[in-house]
């Protein structure tokens, strides 16, 4: 069986970095996109620098491609019109592109934020009424329906993935519940990427820590097996403290980002 050919946008960036050193290339072609421009760290590598608010431009990145990661988006709170411009008519163009291209599968990084406002310890299945915390969430949640729109109208399958915090290594308290790292980084998107799936299909992105309380629904249907735990970690928080909400610093009315 060929490897697929995945495109994964916003290559550049921390997830995108994990991706391209491990994905297995036995299952993955990858066609690595970002509006930086990126250096080739082996001689073929197909690397392109692609600014995903053009449609056009977009569209040519993913010709031939099987299936698309969609990581490419400001990652924190922004005015709307930064928002609108960087996540909601990047994602629109990505569909589209998607679509117009005949790619099979789109895999949408989304984000814990969508449920921002809701207790920390509370387990939300991802079915639940949203609470997004920011326009950053709201970008994403509204990334996630429109993944939805183009699953039930145009036939794409659709995975969405709810990022907690992704990282190397826990590096805050609260990571010791919603740590993701590398290695399940890679398990949980190569699952998403060749599980079949009725779609579309959300859940949380989350390693396999002891004080985990975040929902595993979908995780037996993808085939997600975690096998890392931020509780060896645990020392370096003695007495961890979390914050009263799931969106922490997210939540204050006074937040604008970084």
């Amino acid at each position: 069986m060929s490897p697929l050919t995945v495109a994964v946008t916003g290559a550049a960036g921390g997830i995108g970095s994990a991706l391209r050193t491990g994905l297995d290339p036995a299952l993955f072609t990858l066609r690595l996109l970002d509006i930086v421009p990126t250096e080739r760290r082996h001689p073929g590598e197909d690397v392109r620098t692609v600014d995903l608010r053009d449609l056009a431009a977009t569209e040519d990145a993913l010709a031939g491609v099987d299936a698309v990661v969609h990581l490419a988006a400001r990652a924190h709170e922004a005015s709307f019109d930064q928002i609108q411009d960087s996540n909601v008519r990047t994602t629109w163009s990505v569909y589209e592109a998607a679509r117009r291209q005949g790619v099979r599968r789109v895999v949408f990084a989304s984000s814990i934020h969508v449920s921002g406002f809701y207790p920390w310890g509370e387990t939300v299945a991802p079915g639940a009424p949203s609470r997004p915390d920011t326009f950053y969430a709201l970008s994403k949640l509204w990334g996630e329906h429109l993944g939805s729109m183009y699953a039930d109208r145009y036939g794409l399958e659709v995975v969405n993935l709810r990022i907690i915090g992704f990282g190397a290594e826990p590096v805050a308290p609260g990571y010791l519940w919603g740590w993701l790292s590398h290695g399940d980084t890679v398990r949980l998107v190569t699952a998403a990427l060749t599980a079949p799936v009725r779609s579309p299909l959300t859940c949380y992105g989350v390693s396999a820590n002891t004080r985990s309380f975040f929902s595993t629904e979908g995780w037996d249907v993808l085939g997600y097996h975690p096998q890392d735990d931020a509780e060896a970690w645990a020392e370096r928080w003695p007495g961890a403290e979390h914050p009263a909400l799931q969106g922490g610093e997210f939540t204050d009315p006074d937040y604008v980002g970084d």
